[in-house]
């Protein structure tokens, strides 16, 4: 073999070996830049994600803090309306304490008769038969009165025919007594004097004329009025709220028990 093919061969065979590693040089790079563009785009993905779903949190955070705060916002706007109202009840509730008398809170235990709702039987202890104490609402308002029956302490609401005690209407303290109520739930204020002045939208109060409950008393309105010969009838619109109710207050200014 010459000279001369024998560098040729030695020649082609480096340059051989050279492109190789060359080539593989260009691998490992181009190996290289795709895992560093991966790892960007990876790192891109990531972050651009991660971005999105807190974006959309804190939407939603801020939705629910904006929900919430209207919650809030129909709270406070309702608790302010009812201490508005209990301020008014507060105001309306016209009882005129007596330190001679006893204010005793008192259950309905049942019905007396189940076909009559307007009296009921309480858990006071016994009192005079001759004796009959007022029954009043824990708002205020009166509500009908008391009286041992056959050793049962029994409540005559304002309903019942049974249920007397006696008021004054309007400004000019016109006198008058309850006896029951009509079948739309009013009071029926009887033997009211025919010679006296009412108006509609008076307001009637216990008048402690009949020694049962004491001055002042919140009743009712008057709504409608009735002429007759001799004499007028009133209908009330009551203020207290009695059949159904469960609680009450009786009122014993002289503690007498048997």
């Amino acid at each position: 073999m010459s000279k001369k093919l024998v560098f040729f061969l030695l020649t082609f065979i480096i340059i051989l070996s050279y492109l190789f590693s060359f080539e593989k040089v260009i691998i490992n790079k181009i190996y290289m830049l795709n895992s560093s563009i991966s790892s960007a785009y990876i790192k891109l993905f990531v972050f651009t994600t991660e971005t999105i779903n807190k974006y959309f949190n804190q939407l939603d955070y801020i939705e629910q803090l904006k929900t919430a705060n209207e919650k809030n916002n129909y709270y406070k706007s309702m608790y302010e309306i009812k201490v508005e109202e209990l301020r008014e009840l507060n105001s309306d509730i016209n009882i005129s304490l007596d330190k001679e008398a006893t204010y005793e809170r008192v259950k309905v235990l049942s019905y007396y008769n189940f076909n009559d709702h307007s009296k009921v039987l309480i858990d006071k202890k016994q009192i005079a038969k001759d004796k009959i104490l007022p029954l009043i609402t824990l708002d205020g308002f009166s509500a009908g009165i008391v009286l041992n029956k056959s050793n049962k302490m029994v409540a005559y609401l304002n309903e019942n025919k049974k249920c007397n005690y006696t008021v004054f209407i309007g400004h000019n303290d016109t006198p008058g007594i309850t006896s029951g109520s009509s079948e739309d739930g009013n009071i029926i204020v009887k033997y009211v004097p025919i010679w006296k002045e009412i108006q509609l939208d008076d307001e009637v109060i216990t008048s402690s004329m009949d020694s049962i409950f004491l001055y002042g008393v919140k009743v009712g309105k008057v709504v409608d009025i009735k002429v007759y010969e001799n004499t007028k009838e009133v209908l009330v619109k009551p203020y207290a709220k009695t059949l159904g109710e469960r609680n009450f207050f009786i009122i014993d200014d002289t503690n007498t028990s048997i």
